[in-house]
This record gives structure tokens, sequence and C-alpha cells, in this order.
């Protein structure tokens, strides 16, 4: 699988985890989704894992530690928001998900542009 592929489908991942999250917060927290966005937190997690591993540009590298890093902290906030139901930490959580599918488009981009020099 080319990286370009993976990194897209990293940000797929991303996207329908945002809309999973946003039903759940505006219909409630069945337990079905909330085991499908867990599931897909762990995709996500895996995807960065094994693109740390394949890439070779450090740039690339510390993008992924920051992916690896936010999944793991977004989860954190993710438990605590179940725990307590504070909305600001369901706001944190977003804009941690927001950089989790901004840093797998800039990779995605990286990628493409390599592919046009």
């Amino acid at each position: 699988m080319k990286h370009s592929q993976l990194w897209l489908m990293g940000a797929g991942v991303a996207i329908l985890q945002m809309l999973i999250g946003n039903v759940m917060v505006f219909y409630g927290i069945l337990p079905q989704l909330l085991g499908l966005h867990a599931l897909l937190a762990a995709i996500l997690l895996v995807i960065a894992v094994y693109g740390y591993v394949r890439v070779k540009v450090a740039l690339e590298k510390r993008i992924l530690m920051g992916n690896i890093g936010l999944v793991i902290i977004a989860s954190i906030f993710g438990y605590l928001f179940i725990d307590f139901g504070n909305p600001v930490l369901i706001l944190i959580h977003f804009i941690l998900a927001l950089g989790i599918l901004s840093n797998f488009s800039v990779l995605y981009g990286i990628e493409r542009g390599q592919l046009h020099h």
C-alpha cells in the first residue's frame, strides 16, 4: 500500500469518527456507536503506528508521532467525558480529533506533492 493511500484512509476514518461522535453528542451515547467509535480510534492508532514504522522522512515521523499522541489524549478526554459529562471535555476531544484529521491531510498533501517533483 502506498503511503498516500494510508494517509487518505486515516483521514477518512477520522472523518467517520467525527460523524459518529457528533451523532452521539446530539442524540445520546448508544453502546453500539460507542463501541464503533472506540474501534475506529484503535484503527487510527494502528494506522499512525504502522505509518511511523514505514516512513523514512523525519517530518512525516514527527507528524505521525503527533497523531499517536493525539489519538491517545483524545481517547482519554472521550473517556473522561463519558464519566463526568462536562461539555468542555467533549469540545477538547473534538478539537484534538480535528488535529488528527489535519495531520493525515497534511501527510497526504506532502506525499502527493512529492509525486509531482
